[in-house]
């Protein structure tokens, strides 16, 4: 499909649950030279549901129903990752660009295959790691690579969550079908988010463990990454006493920090001074990045996060947990 041939993006969304109903699906309807024309829910009451809800025009229960109307130039793959590698490989043989949700999919084998059916078809994938594109974080990426903290030395990653506060869908803390448990589900914005910035570790290990034995998934995962000139440091806990969430950054002239997965202020110590930045998200949390992706499909702008960008934190997660 050439995008020199599109003026508007038709979507249809495969696996329209929790993170469709305000997160990514309004914003397909709001943006300008973007319209959703169909929903795809194996639950074909849940989709006529969505449907009517949110005035989407079509739903259906059956993917290739979706994959074959001609209507639909793009699709939005919301389902849980076991099915990733399977429906984009499938929607971009259809002949539709696809925005994938993350991870990108269960390893780093499958991203493999995602990325050949990209250069099979030509057709256009993004990955949907949405933070890459979100204002806060796109300024403390500014007060890093500006200079204002230094030289970059040591990075921390903390994320504490008490056992029953975890994901009320079950499916992630399956790792057969989400990979993993919730490091995976959320610690991949993370790791996506310091490949953006630095790219790939020259090195990365980890230990991963069960401790409370409430599920199949880790709850406990500890990762060192060398990114040679300096180095991040992970501590995550799903069995933990207490609620705690924070990326610092630190280098020779002071550190700058945020809540990733909670609104958060920005955070700039100098020299013992606390410096605050307050960026609001936007209603649509995925809203900035599809814009990016939007641009991308119809104008021929950069890839906002391609399958190889998407790949990166699906090997990262591979190697933490020595499976690489």
């Amino acid at each position: 499909m050439s995008s020199k041939q599109l003026e508007t993006i038709r979507w249809g969304i495969i696996g329209c649950g929790d993170v469709t109903e305000k997160k990514s699906g309004p914003a397909l309807q709001k943006l300008a030279r973007s319209e959703l024309l169909s929903v795809m829910r194996r639950d074909g009451d849940k989709a006529a549901d969505y449907a009517r809800r949110h005035n989407v025009p079509n739903w259906t229960d059956d993917v290739d129903t979706l994959l074959g109307d001609p209507d639909i130039n793009a699709v939005y793959i919301a389902t849980p990752p076991n099915s990733h590698a399977d429906y984009a490989i499938r929607a971009l043989k259809a002949g539709k660009h696809v925005l994938l949700e993350k991870p990108i999919a269960m390893n780093a084998a499958e991203c493999d295959a995602i990325e050949a059916a990209v250069k099979e078809t030509n057709g256009k994938l993004s990955v949907a790691y949405y933070r890459r594109a979100l204002p806060r974080f796109e300024k403390m990426r500014q007060i890093i690579q500006d200079g204002t903290i230094g030289k970059i030395s040591t990075i921390e990653v903390r994320q504490f969550k008490t056992a029953n506060n975890q994901a009320g869908q079950a499916w992630k803390t399956d790792p057969s079908i989400g990979g993993g448990g919730s490091f995976v589900d959320m610690q991949s914005h993370t790791l996506d988010w310091l490949t953006y910035l630095f790219g790939m570790p020259v090195k990365a290990v980890g230990t991963q463990k069960n401790i409370l034995g409430l599920h199949a998934a880790e709850d406990l995962v500890n990762f060192l990454l060398d990114f040679d000139a300096f180095t991040a440091v992970g501590l995550c806990s799903y069995a933990a006493a207490h609620e705690e969430e924070t990326v610092v950054v630190h280098g020779d002239l002071g550190s700058v920090s945020m809540g990733f997965f909670r609104p958060s202020e920005i955070t700039v110590m100098i020299n013992g001074v606390e410096q605050h930045v307050e960026l609001s998200d936007p209603e649509h949390v995925h809203q900035p990045f599809i814009e990016r992706v939007l641009a991308y499909f119809l104008d021929g702008a950069d890839n906002p996060c391609s399958a190889s960008d998407g790949r990166l934190s699906s090997e990262l997660i591979d190697q933490i947990f020595g499976r690489a």
